[in-house]
């Protein structure tokens, strides 16, 4: 599920309409309240498909299960059954707020399994997910993970300091990551991973190394989100190795993305946010048929918009890139109307020999075009018109 490479050098790096699935699956069985002092995997474990739990103000601290997907690691809170809404009622200054207890590395985890023949197997997949209102800090791995899961939504969610990724749709359906906020995780805050048809917008994500991340999906919608203070503000693109490799047909529309200069604190030197340079606003690799559109990227000191080819950026051989299994070139990608200005100033070294640049490509792949685009500076110059 996570995402390695296993390759060093710099990373330049992509997103048209996605649709949103109300998470619902209808039960006649009343709602079950949580209280403080009490177990929200309690209340789990007792409901049928389809029940709503409601979660009082307080701070949670659950004993944890084997996470589904990997039972040698602990879950705080695990839901395996369709249809369950987790929804934390919240009051003025009194939040709902799920902590690691210790040694757990997901704090609340849809799945029915880890197993990705799930992609085509609709007896290993949930159907029907709701995550409301919480806090969620401190998790070794992922605050709020949902795996194989159609029709789901999380919203209104704080995920703090988690140390992997904050919000984690992966090998999802159509979903949605709204109103919902991310920081302090050494990987992505918000990501979308191997999926289809999910809509992630009005979230913020700062103090990350990636702010939000579509990887290897395609009908996905990333809109109206804000990321400052990252290492990356928005990345998008192909990794090799995974059950789904191609990026397509995705959009990145009406977007913030300002002063992402944060260093890079990836600690696994196999992960691929650990090759992204500092001072990144939008970074598109390796997709292809993806609109970056209406966007607004500034005072990102090595990128303001990118688009390149993986295995040049990573200054692999012909034969290793071959050996990737993916189709690195990025095609038929369109970047228009965005705002990119006051990027470039002091470029991060691993992006040598690209220089700095309010718009850059690294001249791969075909049929990509510019227009429309308010910038001060652009690599090459000038960029292939639309």
């Amino acid at each position: 599920m996570r995402k390695k490479l296993l390759f060093a050098g710099s990373v330049i790096v992509s997103a048209v309409a996605a649709t949103i699935a109300t998470p619902i699956v209808a039960s006649a069985a009343p709602p079950i309240v949580v209280h403080d002092g009490q177990s929200i995997q309690a209340a789990v474990d007792k409901a049928s498909p389809g029940t709503t739990i409601l979660i009082k103000p307080g701070t949670y601290h659950e004993a944890g299960s084997p996470c589904p997907t990997q039972p040698g690691v602990t879950c705080a809170v695990v839901v395996t059954k369709d249809g369950i809404s987790l929804v934390g009622q919240p009051k003025p200054g009194r939040p709902v707020v799920l902590e690691n207890a210790g040694g757990q590395d997901m704090g609340i985890a849809f799945a029915r399994s880890g197993d990705p023949s799930c992609l085509d197997d609709a007896a290993q997949r949930i159907q029907g997910a709701l995550v409301k209102g919480f806090t969620v800090n401190g998790f070794e791995g992922e605050g709020v993970f949902l795996f194989c899961v159609d029709g789901w939504q999380v919203t209104g969610v704080s995920a703090n300091g988690n140390g992997e990724y904050g919000i984690f749709p992966s090998h999802v359906g159509a979903g949605r990551v709204d109103h919902s906020e991310a920081s302090g995780s050494n990987d992505t805050g918000i990501y979308i991973g191997q999926s289809h048809d999910v809509r992630v917008d009005h979230n913020t994500s700062t103090a990350n190394v990636s702010g939000f991340e579509i990887e290897n999906s395609t009908g996905v919608r990333l809109d109206h989100n804000r990321a400052e203070g990252n290492t990356g503000g928005i990345l998008s693109f192909v990794l090799p190795f995974l059950d789904v490799n191609t990026n397509t047909n995705n959009r990145i529309d009406h977007n913030v993305a300002t002063f992402n200069n944060k260093p890079n604190t990836c600690e696994d030197p196999e992960d691929a946010v650990c090759n992204v340079p500092a001072g990144t606003g939008i970074l598109v690799v390796s997709a292809d048929s993806n609109t970056v559109d209406h966007n607004s990227a500034t005072w990102n000191n090595s990128i303001g918009i990118g688009l390149g080819n993986l295995c040049l950026q990573l200054r692999l051989t012909p034969e290793q890139c071959a050996g990737l299994g993916i189709e690195p070139n990025p095609d038929g990608n369109t970047v228009e109307f965005n705002t990119a200005r006051a990027n470039g100033l002091q470029p991060d070294p691993i992006l040598s020999p690209l220089p700095g640049s309010d718009l850059l490509w690294d001249t791969t792949g075909t049929g990509n075009c510019w227009a429309g685009n308010r910038f001060d500076t652009q690599f090459p110059d000038p960029l292939p018109a639309c």
